[in-house]
């Protein structure tokens, strides 16, 4: 059994006739006929019985009617599924990113892709650069947005934007007034820092600390959000990448740094891009596009 036998069946025993069959199939009646004959001999039954120009429809033809409409139907089915994943309307996209670049630039962009392809399953989870690398190595993500990856997992990068390390300063604090803070001021301070295996921690390290000696009091914070409720509680200075939305109007304040200027890249990174979904690369199109652009400007 092919399956424009069982359509050609189908046809003929939901219009009743052959001739109609043959015209909403665009067939020649001949066609019908001997698509029919060769179902029935691939069967060995007979389907219809014919009298005259009418066609009665056999037990077992009712039968594979009624298979054979809910195959048809399911095929109907995976057809346009598989055309919806080709052109992006359906699928998965696994991502990952770190943060604040997922909550402070991301979280729109997705929810705005979630809402033109509903049908896409999506998930996104937040975590530091390395081990977004790694899984997405693995195939355990589609791709990631955070730092380069280490050159030895042969991933592909693609620089789109870059992240500063600011001071973020309770307003009321003295050095808030300053529009910019120099090492130096940082003195007796108790300064808050991400944890190890955060990028930005790294990146403060390689800057401020490069003999490996730390010269700061400094507490590890594993939140972006703790450390704005202590430095808005008055504890400390953060070190925190220079993102508005970690500002709060007439309670927090970033000022840049005025001697160093610690920045990092911020991309995508994938394994191989010829290998990921239509869905992927749409929404890796609109991140694409939206951090390029507020990196221009």
């Amino acid at each position: 059994m092919d399956l424009r036998a069982l359509k050609t069946f189908e046809a003929c025993v939901r219009l009743g006739h052959f001739q109609q069959a043959a015209e909403e199939l665009q067939y020649a009646p001949s066609t019908v006929t001997l698509q029919i004959q060769r179902l029935e001999a691939d069967l060995g039954v007979s389907l219809f019985v014919r009298d005259g120009k009418r066609v009665i429809v056999t037990e077992a033809g009712r039968w594979l009617h009624r298979e054979a409409a809910a195959l048809l139907r399911s095929v109907g089915s995976m057809r346009q599924t598989v055309a919806d994943i080709a052109a992006g309307d359906d699928g998965s996209v696994r991502l990952a990113a770190i943060e604040p670049i997922a909550s402070q630039k991301l979280a729109a962009i997705i929810a705005g892709f979630c809402q033109s392809r509903p049908k896409v399953e999506l998930s996104m989870e937040v975590s530091g650069s390395k081990l977004i690398a790694e899984r997405v190595r693995s195939g355990e993500l589609d791709f990631g947005v955070c730092a380069a990856p280490p050159a030895n997992l042969m991933l592909e990068f693609e620089p789109l934007t870059e992240d500063r390390l600011g001071v973020l300063l309770n307003a009321s604090h003295p050095l808030a007034d300053r529009e910019s803070i120099a090492t130096s001021d940082l003195a007796g301070l108790t300064v808050l820092v991400k944890e190890p295996t955060c990028i930005y921690r790294e990146l403060w390290e390689t800057t401020f600390c490069p003999s490996g000696q730390n010269p700061f009091t400094s507490i590890e914070v594993g939140s972006f959000y703790v450390i704005q409720q202590m430095v808005q509680a008055a504890f400390g200075v953060g070190i925190v990448p220079m993102y508005s939305g970690l500002e709060q109007e007439g309670t927090l304040v970033i000022r840049p740094f005025a001697d160093l200027n610690p920045v990092v890249a911020m991309g995508i990174v994938c394994k191989e891009k010829n290998h990921l979904g239509k869905a992927s690369l749409l929404l890796m199109d609109a991140i694409r596009d939206s951090l390029s652009s507020k990196a221009a400007s």
